[in-house]
């Protein structure tokens, strides 16, 4: 298999590719803030390189919901989501590093990072934003898992932020309240 970055050469390198820069991205923007913006851009720059493909997932216009590549990775890099990444970078750091030795604490970082997805979704409510549904199906469970022991007060105000931010999974999130 050939790849190169800067031309598309074929599909299945181009995906493997994207979603290879895509993960570490990812992976560095939780060491961090903003860590994976050079794995971003290179992901980018492979969309931009497929838009003339004849295949679908590339284009602004493939697929239902802006939910494809090209919508995943401007999300990812548009300032109006830049809380999301930060999101990622503080959940790590104030949240998951502490869990360990500190769970109280954790707890309290994860519920005050989870208020920067909070004012993403309202400045721009939009249930069906790729980048925010792929980091919740992401994180959800682990949420759900770490939540359940949690003090009620807490408990109610990660129910109702996550339910908020993630409406079709509602249910899902108040299960958290029936823990412990």
């Amino acid at each position: 298999l050939e790849f190169d970055p800067n031309t598309y050469m074929s599909n299945l390198t181009s995906v493997l590719a994207f979603y290879a820069y895509l993960i570490i991205g990812f992976d560095y923007d939780s060491f961090s803030l903003n860590g994976g913006q050079p794995y971003f851009e290179i992901a980018e720059r492979i969309v931009n390189n497929a838009q003339n493909a004849p295949v679908t997932g590339w284009k602004p216009y493939d697929g239902s919901r802006n939910r494809n590549r090209y919508w995943l990775v401007k999300n990812v890099l548009n300032s109006e989501y830049a809380n999301v990444r930060r999101f990622v970078y503080e959940y790590h750091i104030r949240g998951l590093d502490l869990l360990e030795s500190r769970i109280t604490e954790a707890r309290t970082g994860m519920v005050e990072t989870l208020r920067l997805l909070q004012e993403v979704y309202r400045r721009r409510p939009d249930p069906f934003m790729y980048y925010l549904t792929v980091v919740m199906e992401a994180k959800s469970s682990e949420m759900i898992s770490i939540f359940t022991d949690a003090f009620p007060e807490e408990k109610s105000r990660v129910v109702q932020i996550l339910a908020e931010i993630d409406p079709a999974n509602k249910s899902k999130y108040e299960k958290i309240q029936q823990g412990n």
